[in-house]
């Protein structure tokens, strides 16, 4: 009985590392399809943490070319010139922010939409997209960059209606050092009510921002914004150097804490991130994070001597709440294992009314 015991707790230890793994691995993607007035399907998907726009297209080569090479050259070209319709269909899909997609830019503005029609000229094949099927249709996959011209082309440069953005602590403020570890608010709840707001100081400034929004169903846009609880904006496109979002993107989205803590858009090797947990989201595509007040106001003063939301040194954390496998488990299989004879009648019952069709089988 001992030794099943150790068994199940092996395969239940390996089974959680392993959906572990396969959870927090992948890119975050985002598929997408759209039906064509014609009654196309068109299929494509946003890969943000690339922050690339990849759309497919497929065609069959001319029946009367009897030549491979040139038949396969054809059919490559035909369904390039396919991705290219369909990508100029699907961009409109793209989520430029919590509210608003590009189609919406395009139908309202014709500049934006003369100036997206011609950075979909700029669009090059996959690498490893293309491939033949077994019906003879030749397919393959552009890729749309959405940093650059096409970021600069779209998000917006002046903050929404309705919000107010956050460009300076208020005064008076005292700068006092704050241990590093003090981040649950213990230091500013003990000041007198009087007192005016301390400061947050680190050791060292912080090269990034990492916001852990993983368990709140967060859906990736390309122009997030971050909140607190009052709606003041603490970071949006409208804060940031537009240069640096048209260069790196607004925020980085990943599902891997480990690769977000050294990537280079935090700061690389020499990385120092300041890593605060989303409250909430919000927003009619749920695209907004929301941070509680005291988290917000520890965020902008980090950014006094790190600058990393000007320069949008920002990565978020998307996907499942990471599974936590405690230490008294895996101590728990060493006891298992070196007390095998040690179990109590009492605890033997208890397992066998959990685990009835193992005690059957004996």
């Amino acid at each position: 009985m001992a030794r099943i015991i150790i068994y199940m707790k092996c395969i239940s230890l390996i089974l959680a590392l392993a959906l572990q793994s396969t959870l927090f691995a992948a890119n975050v993607e985002e598929p997408l399809g759209l039906q064509t007035a014609g009654g196309e399907y068109i299929e494509g998907f946003v890969d943000w943490s690339e922050q690339v726009l990849i759309v497919y297209g497929s065609a069959a080569a001319p029946e009367h070319i009897s030549n491979p090479v040139q038949k396969r050259l054809m059919g490559f070209r035909g369904a390039k010139v396919v991705a290219f319709r369909n990508l100029l269909e699907m961009v409109g899909q793209v989520q430029v922010d919590s509210e608003t997609r590009v189609q919406n830019f395009m139908v309202e503005n014709d500049s934006i939409s003369t100036r997206v029609q011609g950075l979909i000229r700029s669009a090059h094949v996959r690498t490893g997209s293309q491939s033949k099927s077994a019906n003879g249709a030749y397919r393959l996959a552009l890729e749309l960059p959405l940093r650059g011209a096409f970021s600069s082309a779209i998000l917006p440069t002046a903050p929404p209606p309705n919000m107010s953005v956050i460009y300076a602590l208020p005064d008076p403020v005292l700068y006092a050092p704050v241990p590093s570890d003090s981040l649950s608010g213990d230091v500013l709840a003990k000041a007198p009510p009087d007192a005016p707001p301390a400061v947050y100081v680190p050791p060292k400034p912080y090269t990034g921002l990492i916001v852990d929004a993983r368990g709140l169903d967060l859906q990736p846009s390309m122009s997030p914004r971050i909140v607190d609880r009052d709606k003041r904006i603490i970071y949006s496109a409208a804060s940031s150097d537009s240069d640096y979002v048209a260069k790196y993107g607004l925020v980085g989205y990943g599902k891997s804490r480990d690769k977000a803590m050294h990537s280079d858009r935090i700061g690389g090797e020499n990385a120092n991130p300041f890593v605060v947990k989303a409250a909430d989201i919000t927003g009619s595509y749920k695209s907004d994070i929301v941070l509680e007040n005291f988290d917000a106001t520890l965020v902008m003063m980090a950014d006094i001597d790190g600058d990393f939301l000007r320069e949008c040194r920002v990565h978020i954390l998307l996907g499942p709440q990471p599974i936590v496998i405690d230490s008294t488990f895996i101590d728990s299989l060493y006891i298992d294992a070196t007390h095998r004879d040690s179990f109590s009648e009492e605890n033997t019952v208890e397992l066998s009314e959990q685990a009835a069709p193992v005690n059957a089988a004996e």
